[in-house]
């Protein structure tokens, strides 16, 4: 992963055509700043609070990516990621879904609903805008297995349970906990 000095190359947008980012979170604080860093990384943003606003919006003009929070109001966000990705006119989106948590257990009922990336939220809302350009520039459709599709810290170093959460992030230092065995840990990313 680059440091943040190499994040604006990779997160620069294509000449010519700004990439639709539809965006789905309830939690309002989240949402204002995911749009705000996708905004700046030059995505244009649709915002919607609920799976049926989203639904609407995407039926209305079919996004590039879908940003999707795992906990909606109305329907879940593997729901909502299903119904998006059902045969339609033109190319589905890619989807990215926000899961409270980085485990195996998220990482599968991403794969099985279709997701092309999953990141355990809150977040920096940055490390949203590189993940996005990251899934539009990707080749293939899906990670090539979940090891490879979980971002960040996999297993606890106390007890290798791989049920862990990603909590706090402060700048470029990422705190985590382990479900299992109650560890806590810190992972900060090297400056390039």
């Amino acid at each position: 992963m680059p440091g943040y000095k190499d994040f604006a190359a990779i997160a620069a947008p294509m000449p010519g055509f700004p990439e639709v980012v539809l965006l789905v979170d309830d939690i309002r604080d989240h949402a204002v700043h995911y749009e705000a860093a996708l905004t700046r990384h030059g995505f244009v943003v649709r915002v919607a609070t609920t799976g049926e606003d989203a639904l609407r919006l995407a039926r209305e003009a079919l996004p590039d990516c879908a940003v999707i929070d795992l906990r909606l109001p109305d329907m879940s966000g593997w729901d909502l990621c299903r119904e998006i990705r059902k045969p339609q006119p033109g190319e589905p989106p890619a989807i990215i879904m926000l899961t409270p948590e980085v485990s195996k257990m998220c990482a599968e009922n991403s794969a099985k609903a279709g997701c092309n990336a999953w990141l355990a939220h809150p977040m920096h809302a940055d490390d949203l805008a590189y993940t996005v350009r990251q899934v539009l520039n990707a080749e293939t459709d899906a990670p090539a297995s979940l090891d490879e599709a979980l971002l960040g810290s996999k297993r606890c170093p106390g007890c290798e349970s791989d049920s862990v959460r990603a909590t706090l992030r402060i700048g470029a230092v990422q705190y985590y906990y382990c479900n299992a065995c109650s560890y806590c840990w810190r992972a900060e990313m090297v400056k390039a």
